[in-house]
């Protein structure tokens, strides 16, 4: 299990103005968000999965538009991958942390 290390977090998300950004979420906000979340339950950081239901619930619902771009993005830039489709949502794996 990899530790999360406070000294790489980016100071926008330490100051929180990370979420005023005409543009939240970006990818890496998403990345930020999950890794967080994972490391605040004490989960393995090396093997992080995340549902769009607990993306939209974590983030809100009214950055759906943001979301969807930046998951196929992070998708395309091989961050993530997609491990299951339902109709209810999608499951994400995280690749790179």
């Amino acid at each position: 299990m990899s530790n999360y290390i406070q000294d790489k977090v980016k100071v926008k998300y330490i100051l929180g103005i990370h979420k005023h950004s005409p543009d939240y979420p970006t990818g890496e906000d998403i990345l930020y968000t999950m890794i967080k979340r994972a490391s605040d339950k004490g989960e393995d950081l090396n093997d992080i999965t995340f549902t769009t239901t607990r993306l939209y619930k974590k983030i809100g619902p009214e950055f759906e538009k943001n979301i969807e771009k930046s998951l196929v993005e992070l998708v395309q830039s091989n961050q993530i991958e997609l491990i299951r489709e339902t109709k209810g949502g999608s499951s994400y794996r995280i690749l790179n942390n």
